[in-house]
């Protein structure tokens, strides 16, 4: 029998003898109060019925009540006992025995076999899974570049969370963006957010004007880690882009143009015409230029000013805002501040890419022609 109960059982029945010879009434909380220590309950745990009633019958007869002792002694026991798989039916492999019939539980004193390590697992998903605190708000960065926000859903937060509003050393910097600063903190400009805020949204409507009416985008990302947002942004729109070195005379010469060409229509399908001389040897030159760091930009931006296409671009504090037609002023060395701008205007150009091949196909339903057959092939006879 355990050393705990034996001692207790004593001490109990020494108390009764004495409250007995010296007539003194007992409470019937004073057995409970001091009954269930931690040792107690847990060799209780492992006895059997028969264990529990052998220790009871084993406690020393006293002169008055012995029954009325014993059923006073055990009967918190009695229930902690009966009730154990209740408090531990975790622990117990006997309680999942009947969610798993084919279960076999290993003996009380050898370590869990895989099947219920398995099950054990469940039930603590089960039991323990939607605790904890739901978790809101985190950054994920490929999101800014599959599923970016609108213009109109980008706030200062966000920016700000980004990092564009960090300009560069006040040593560096360029006096043609003081409109677009708003102080100066440890020797840093800081770039007004709402101004940011202002411009990219215009730039959104500028981005989304040109692919709606047919122009094409192209998207420059010279620096590292921008080859993935600005590829993206390219295929939300059919446009083009260029992410490792701009090759200097890339608009300017006619050289370095693709070929062979052919026409398209609205659709972005192919037309069938054959192209002149004059068109087979002119110049492809884009209809507007993004990029996401006009500094880096500016042999680019030269060859588009040069041939009157305009440009948007991200102008840090070190960068002079007339390189660009529409200047966004931000932070241009913050990768997921350029992936948040960039994700902005890909999706100004993705809405004005599906508002142009919504029209092309109810004009196509009003002339009776299929959405494969290209604009030149339709009939418009009445």
């Amino acid at each position: 029998m355990s050393v705990h109960f034996r001692r207790l059982l004593s001490t109990t029945v020494a108390r009764r003898n004495s409250a007995v010879k010296s007539t003194a009434p007992v409470e019937a909380g004073e057995v409970a109060a001091d009954n269930l220590g931690p040792n107690v309950i847990k060799d209780l745990k492992h006895m059997s019925r028969a264990d529990v009633e052998e220790l009871l019958n084993s406690t020393p007869l006293p002169t008055l009540n012995r029954d009325e002792l014993a059923v006073r002694k055990f009967r918190e026991l009695f229930k902690a006992f009966l009730g154990r798989s209740q408090h531990d039916e975790f622990a117990s492999p006997r309680s999942m025995i009947a969610e798993y019939p084919n279960l076999v539980p290993t003996p009380q004193r050898d370590p869990y076999s895989e099947p219920e390590l398995v099950v054990r697992q469940k039930y603590h998903d089960k039991v323990l899974g939607e605790l904890g605190a739901e978790v809101k708000g985190v950054y994920r960065p490929h999101e800014l570049i599959t599923n970016p926000p609108s213009a109109n859903q980008v706030t200062v937060q966000k920016l700000l969370a980004a990092g564009a509003h960090l300009g560069h050393f006040t040593k560096l910097w360029k006096h043609s963006t003081q409109p677009y600063i708003y102080g100066v903190y440890n020797d840093l400009h800081i770039i007004d957010l709402e101004q940011t805020v202002t411009h990219l949204r215009r730039a959104a409507k500028v981005v989304e004007g040109v692919v709606e009416n047919g122009g094409t985008v192209l998207f420059l990302g010279l620096r590292e880690g921008q080859l993935r947002s600005v590829r993206a942004a390219a295929q939300r729109c059919n446009g083009v882009y260029v992410a490792s070195k701009w090759v200097p005379g890339t608009i300017t010469n006619s050289l370095q143009n693709a070929k062979p060409r052919v026409e398209v229509d609205m659709a972005d399908l192919p037309s069938g015409r054959s192209l002149t001389d004059f068109e087979a040897r002119c110049v492809l030159k884009p209809d507007l230029v993004v990029t996401l760091s006009a500094r880096d930009s500016r042999t680019a931006l030269g060859e588009a000013a040069q041939s009157r296409i305009p440009s948007v671009g991200i102008v840090d504090t070190d960068c002079d805002p007339a390189l660009v037609t529409y200047a966004i002023p931000a932070n241009d060395d913050s990768i997921r501040a350029t992936n948040l701008i960039c994700g902005v205007l890909a999706k100004a150009a993705e809405r004005g890419y599906r508002t142009r091949l919504e029209r092309v196909r109810r004009y196509k339903e009003k002339h009776g022609a299929s959405a494969e057959q290209p604009m030149s092939q339709i009939s418009f006879e009445a």
